[in-house]
């Protein structure tokens, strides 16, 4: 019989399996289709896209559990399941939390950058050549803290630990221990050993910290996403500007608007829905299958939108797609062909 954890795991693969084989064939596209006018950006877009298919080999070896209950939200590493070492699997727990926080802030930098590709200004030399890295270290400072948040303030405790003990190993059927566990996250309301309640404030503290860079990154995006969406409207009336490089800016802007829309549905508001039930001390079990779930998915369905938004890329795509339908159909004309001449020749 097909039990739920099973089903959620072969759910989980599957989506790491299509993130991996997406993403890589987006940066093939990328480096080999991409049109010259595009310039800096299709590194910001290959960054992106290596980060997201790391990601998906990661989870595919570590495979990271959500685990939400009361006030409890913890991200659980299972030394056991992973194909990692048990000092490296450790590590692996804090660094998709840092993953989190470097995708929402290289978000954003896509937003400043399109911003200042389509008005033209001078501060996109800032983004040429060795520059670039200088707007990359942003992301990875923002994950730097994610993960000292996560690994520090929001580290396991003996009563973390007894929660789990409690209410998380029951649910696994494979032997896990809790020497095989790993697990950081934030904790609102817990119990000491003798059973007495209080508040953590660790937790909500390490909870701010990274609801503020959340709001930033958000902010950022909307600010320059709206100058971007005025700027994009005067360029299209613009006569002087060919009707190429209008409908490549256009193009580039919309997949990113795409990309934004959907770790907010497939992340940020099933996180939003977690952390307000657990500040609640309400939250249960199906919380985080579900928010496990959608954040698999987003490595795999993230790449979508510039494949098939972005001509050159959708192009490519389909051609290939249209040249293996016409060699299999070449085939098939050819096999008939041949058998009915095998019978022609066979017939007295």
């Amino acid at each position: 019989m097909i039990t739920s954890e099973t089903l959620e795991n072969w759910t989980l693969n599957a989506s790491a399996f299509f993130a991996i084989s997406i993403n890589f064939l987006l940066i093939v596209l990328i480096l080999t289709k991409s049109p010259k006018a595009i310039g800096t950006y299709k590194h910001l877009m290959i960054y992106i896209a290596t980060l997201e298919l790391t990601y998906a080999c990661c989870y595919v070896a570590e495979k990271p559990d959500i685990f939400t209950k009361d006030s409890a939200f913890l991200i659980i590493t299972n030394t056991k399941e992973s194909i990692f070492p048990v000092t490296i699997s450790i590590w692996m727990d804090v660094v998709f939390i840092g993953f989190y926080g470097l995708s929402i802030a290289l978000l954003a930098i896509h937003f400043i950058y399109r911003y200042l590709a389509i008005s033209k200004s001078r501060l996109l030399e800032s983004f040429q050549n060795w520059k670039l890295i200088f707007w990359l270290l942003f992301p990875i400072l923002n994950a730097a803290i994610w993960i000292y948040v996560s690994y520090v303030i929001l580290a396991a405790t003996e009563d973390s630990d007894r929660f789990l003990e409690k209410y998380y190993l029951p649910t696994k059927k494979n032997g896990t221990k809790m020497e095989d566990l790993y697990h950081g996250g934030p904790f609102y309301y817990m119990t000491d050993k003798n059973g007495t309640e209080y508040i953590n404030w660790k937790g909500f503290q390490g909870t701010w910290i990274v609801l503020t860079l959340i709001i930033l990154s958000f902010t950022t995006m909307i600010y320059f996403g709206l100058k971007c969406y005025k700027t994009m409207g005067k360029l299209m009336k613009m006569t002087s500007v060919s009707e190429k490089y209008k409908s490549l800016q256009s193009q580039l802007f919309y997949a990113l608007v795409f990309q934004t829309i959907i770790p907010v549905f497939l992340m940020h508001i099933p996180a939003t829905m977690v952390y307000v039930t657990i500040f609640f001390n309400c939250s249960s079990e199906i919380f985080g299958q579900v928010l496990n779930m959608s954040i698999a998915m987003y490595p795999a369905l993230n790449p979508l939108p510039t494949i098939f938004i972005v001509k050159h890329y959708r192009r490519a795509v389909m051609d290939h797609m249209c040249c293996r339908k016409a060699g299999r159909t070449d085939s098939k004309v050819y096999n008939v062909t041949r058998s009915g001449n095998n019978q022609s020749q066979s017939s007295p």
